[in-house]
């Protein structure tokens, strides 16, 4: 929710659309409906000033209390007393600037008398003219708003009772209003007052007890208004990724027919299927397998074992005969001191010779 400030009177300037309806605004009210009336504080507990200063003072706003609106503002000391001032405004008034307010879409969360626009300054009086009227600050709570000729009257009494005149500072668009007798204390400007950034004193707002405003209304619709627009971007977000999610399987399924293509245009011929290429290439580790168990086996071992007789043996191998146990080798033309039979690690040599044929017989040690 956007929190702006302006005059209540400048509100049909702002054109709320229907996304800033209810927008929190801070209001300047007219002056001239508001009465300030300073009162000696009560010596009761400040806890039931409020219920006291409404009947204190019955006799000089002449009007029933009970249709009357009290905002009591800070308590200070003059002349040795302790003194209060307090705002009174018809809650007829209060009542329909809360309507205007409304019917122009803006949610009122504070409303101050518009002469706290004006500077204030030690030693000064400031006036700004408006629509006719003349806006006075007079001191830190204190003002009003008048006609121009009630307005020179009243700032003429207050120079009087001052022990030191105060200067004026007076923002009109036409200097010869200003009467001549007070122009020569006068610092003489034409600008206008600038709404929107002048500063609100909040411990002059209006809107208090029955007019207080609703935070828990307004609260409620920004919490709606949020969790709609969280909803809204979930949404938003899970049909996106599903859009997204579409569109890449529409894109790998292309990239598949135009790799496919690609392949048939280089490679011609029947194309090899994923389950044949998976059954060869367990084939082929199947027949690596059986080829290292082989090369554990006790035939080839004992051949291996056998290296050192054969070495430039020069002779020929007329039979092969392999067990469990062992081997035996047939060998023709085996010539003297060629062959060294001798035992082997892991084997007991045997060798036999018989009709030109030598038996060389290798057997596993513990074997029979």
């Amino acid at each position: 929710m956007t929190q702006s400030v302006d005059h209540l009177h400048h509100l049909d300037r702002h054109l709320l659309g229907g996304g800033d309806a209810n927008r929190a605004m801070a209001l300047w009210v007219p002056s001239q409906r508001i009465c300030l009336h300073v009162i000696d504080a009560p010596t009761a507990p400040q806890r039931k000033w409020a219920e006291l200063i409404p009947w204190i003072l019955e006799d000089r706003i002449l009007q029933p209390v009970d249709e009357m609106h009290f905002v009591l503002g800070e308590s200070f000391i003059s002349e040795g007393k302790k003194q209060l001032s307090v705002s009174v405004i018809s809650k007829q008034d209060m009542r329909e600037w809360l309507r205007i307010a409304d019917n122009a879409g803006a949610t009122a969360t504070a409303m101050v008398a518009d002469y706290f626009a004006l500077p204030f300054e030690s030693g000064r009086i400031s006036m700004a003219w408006r629509e006719g009227q003349f806006l006075v600050r007079s001191g830190t709570d204190s003002g009003f708003s008048a006609a121009p000729d009630l307005a020179w009257l009243l700032v003429r009494r207050l120079q009087e009772r001052a022990e030191i005149a105060p200067r004026l500072s007076i923002s009109i668009p036409d200097a010869n209003l200003i009467p001549d007798d007070l122009r020569a204390a006068a610092d003489i400007n034409d600008a206008e007052i600038d709404w929107q950034f002048s500063d609100m004193p909040m411990t002059a707002n209006l809107l208090t007890d029955e007019f207080k405003p609703q935070a828990r209304d307004i609260s409620s619709s920004t919490w709606l208004s949020t969790a709609a627009l969280l909803v809204l971007a979930i949404v938003l977000g899970f049909g996106y990724l599903q859009l997204s999610n579409v569109r890449f399987e529409e894109r790998i399924a292309e990239l598949e027919t135009q790799a496919s293509a690609g392949f048939s245009n280089l490679f011609l011929g029947k194309r090899a299927q994923p389950e044949d290429i998976r059954s060869s290439g367990e084939l082929l580790l199947a027949d690596m397998f059986k080829q290292r168990e082989s090369l554990h086996a006790p035939i080839m071992k004992a051949l291996v074992a056998s290296d050192p007789i054969m070495t430039n043996c020069g002779c020929e191998l007329e039979s092969l005969v392999a067990s469990d146990s062992g081997f035996s080798l047939g060998l023709k033309n085996v010539a003297s001191g060629k062959a060294k039979f001798t035992n082997l690690a892991g084997f007991e040599v045997d060798r036999q010779v018989a009709d030109g044929l030598t038996t060389v017989s290798l057997r596993k040690v513990g074997q029979q």
